[in-house]
C-alpha cells in the first residue's frame, strides 16, 4: 500500500553502487590524511621538516634533517601518491555506477539534497552536529529496506537539519567561511544563490525556491543558556522545537541515498521508529497545517508499516515503547499506529 519492492537488478546495482562509495568515502577520508603537505625549510644553516597543519598556512616542524625525518617524509610522498591514485579510481567507479543508477530508475533524491549531504559530511558535520528528521529521512529508511515508498508521501521542496548543540564543532581543515558561516557558508559551496530568509534566520532558500530548515531542542528550562545559538558567528540561527530530545537520543540510522543525478550521498536520520512517532506527534499539534497533518499521519503509517515488514531488528513492543515519553508516543484508537 505505501512501498514496491525493488527488482532484482535495481537491487544489484544499489548494492554495488553503495558498496563502491563506502570504498570511495574511505579513501577520501585516508587522502585527507595527506593535506597540507611536508618540505623542507632552511633555517640558520640547517634543514627542518616542516609540515603545514592548516588552510591558512600555519605549520610545525617535525625536527631538523636527519635519517629518520628523511624516511618520514619519503613515506608521506608515497603514502599520498597512493592515497591520490586510489581515491581517484574509485571516484570514476562511483560516477560509472552513476549512471547505471540512472539507467534502472534509482536516481530519486533532489540532487541539491545529495550535493549538500556530501559537503556536510565532508566537512564532518553530518551525524556528528546534524541529522536529516523530516521527509527526506524516508528515502534512508527505503534505500537500506530495498523498496520505494510512493511518491505522494516522498515530494518536498524543503529539508529539515536538526542540530545537536551539545556536540562541539571540531571540524579538520576548517576554511575561512565555514569558521565563519557555518552551514549557510557550506550550502553556498553547493549552491551560490542561498540566503537567509526573514528576521528569525533559521530557513536558507535558493533561487529555485529549495528551502533548508535548522531546527534544535528547545532548552529546559526556556532560560538556559549553556548552549550556543550557532553553529558558527554568521549562520542560520536553529528554531527551537520542543520535547523531541528522543530523537536526538535514538539510535542514528545510516544509509547511501542516491541523487537524481545518479551520484550517491551518505544520510543520517533517527532510528525509523523515532521518525515515525515524530511525524504522528506533528499531526497531534493544534498549530498544524491540516494538509500537513494528513500528510505527517500518512508518513508515520508507511514508515511503521516498513518497520514491520522489513526491519525484524527493530522490534515494535514494550521495549520500544520506552524509547519515547508518554507525550508522544503513537497511540490511535483504530490501532493503526499503535506500536
Amino acid at each position: 500500500m505505501y512501498f514496491n519492492d525493488l527488482s532484482n537488478n535495481q537491487l544489484r546495482v544499489s548494492v554495488d553502487l553503495r558498496q563502491t562509495y563506502e570504498a570511495y568515502r574511505e579513501a577520501r577520508r585516508n587522502a585527507a590524511k595527506y593535506a597540507g603537505g611536508m618540505s623542507w625549510k632552511r633555517v640558520g644553516g640547517h634543514e627542518y621538516l616542516i609540515k603545514v597543519i592548516n588552510r591558512r598556512g600555519g605549520s610545525k616542524s617535525l625536527g631538523p634533517r636527519t635519517p629518520e625525518t628523511e624516511a618520514l617524509h619519503a613515506e608521506f610522498v608515497a603514502g599520498k601518491a597512493r592515497a591520490k591514485e586510489r581515491e581517484a579510481a574509485l571516484g570514476k567507479s562511483v560516477k560509472e555506477f552513476a549512471g547505471m543508477a540512472r539507467g534502472v530508475s534509482l536516481n530519486r533524491v533532489p540532487s541539491i539534497v545529495t550535493a549538500t549531504l556530501r559537503k556536510l559530511d565532508d566537512h564532518g558535520l553530518l551525524g556528528k552536529n546534524l541529522m536529516v528528521i523530516g521527509t527526506h529521512a524516508m528515502y534512508a529508511y527505503e534505500a537500506v529496506a530495498g523498496v520505494r515508498f510512493d511518491a505522494g508521501l516522498m515530494a518536498t521542496t524543503d529539508i529539515d537539519f536538526l542540530w545537536d548543540a551539545r556536540t562541539a564543532l571540531k571540524l579538520a581543515w576548517l576554511d575561512e567561511a565555514v569558521a565563519e558561516a557555518g552551514v549557510l557558508a557550506i550550502l553556498r559551496k553547493v549552491d551560490h544563490s542561498f540566503e537567509p530568509v526573514g528576521k528569525s534566520g533559521f530557513r536558507a532558500v535558493n533561487k529555485a525556491g529549495f528551502h533548508v530548515d535548522l531546527v534544535k531542542q528547545a532548552p529546559h528550562p526556556p532560560w538556559k543558556t549553556d548552549e550556543p545559538d550557532r553553529l558558527a558567528q554568521g549562520d542560520l540561527t536553529p528554531s527551537w522545537l520542543p520535547r523531541i530530545k528522543w530523537l536526538l537520543a535514538s539510535e542514528k540510522f545510516r544509509a547511501v541515498v542516491v541523487g537524481q543525478d545518479g551520484l550517491p550521498a551518505p544520510i543520517v536520520c533517527p532510528d525509523p521508529r523515532a521518525f515515525a512517532v515524530y511525524k504522528q506527534w506533528l499531526s497531534e499539534q493544534p498549530d498544524r497545517e491540516p494538509e500537513k497533518k494528513r500528510r505527517d499521519r500518512q508518513q508515520a503509517a508507511a514508515t511503521i508499516a516498513l518497520v514491520r515488514e522489513k526491519f525484524p531488528h527493530m522490534p515494535l513492543d514494550e521495549n520500544a515503547e520506552r524509547m519515547f515519553p508518554a507525550s508522544v508516543r503513537m497511540f490511535s484508537q483504530e490501532g493503526k499506529f499503535e506500536l
